[in-house]
């Protein structure tokens, strides 16, 4: 359990990787994590993923609170061979089940917000992707490991280019309100790359100077 900087509380499971809640109380974070643990079970065992805690009462789970902001003991135990088994397995089935929700419905169903205010599912499915690259940086303690994430998502764009011919390239999308076409994708990718190129060339200046 810990509180965080706005004042709610956030509860992790351990025992279960993936299982977390926020609340506004203490109390609530916990009714809510132990609500996610029963749903969360549920969907492993729609996916076949074998449950080592699967007959676990989530109801009778010891509270405690975590030494620092989202983290707990358990993320600092020497890692298992089935830990790493049993993170893919559970990775895969929870973007299975993600993708299974939303695969068939229309780009104008995927961008409609619930409410003003409210992110639509496209907005949540790119928070996901961009979310995840982050964390997979995390992994890598750089400048050791070579930058592998960077160069994943920049392979990941050369390939995406690399099978596109003239013909594959034309047309226009309109995503989130604004228009989109291959060669305006192409210009935001190598403008957002090199500002922070620039970027990188001024922090490294100014280090120089205070060194």
């Amino acid at each position: 359990m810990t509180k965080l900087d706005d004042g709610t509380f956030y509860a992790v499971l351990p025992s279960l990787p993936g299982c977390a809640a926020n609340g506004k109380t203490r109390e609530e974070a916990v009714e809510r994590c132990r609500d996610v643990a029963r749903a969360y079970i549920d969907l492993l065992r729609e996916r076949d993923v074998r449950i080592e805690h699967d007959v676990f009462d989530p109801q009778t789970l010891e509270v405690r609170d975590a030494p620092e902001p989202n983290t707990v003991p358990e993320d600092f135990a020497p890692v298992e061979e089935h830990d790493l088994r049993d993170f893919l397995h559970r990775f895969e089935a929870l973007h299975a089940s993600l993708l299974d929700r939303v695969k068939d419905l229309s780009q104008e169903e995927l961008e409609r917000k619930p409410t003003e205010g409210e992110w639509s599912l496209r907005e949540m499915l790119q928070h996901v992707a961009s979310t995840e690259v982050g964390l997979l940086a995390r992994l890598e303690p750089w400048p050791r490991g070579g930058f592998g994430t960077l160069n994943a998502v920049r392979r990941i764009v050369v390939q995406r280019f690399s099978v596109m011919d003239a013909g594959d390239a034309q047309g226009e999308h309109t995503i989130l309100g604004r228009r989109w076409t291959t060669k305006k994708v192409a210009r935001r990718l190598l403008e957002h790359t090199f500002e922070h190129f620039r970027q990188a060339e001024e922090i490294l200046a100014k280090l120089k100077t205070r060194a």
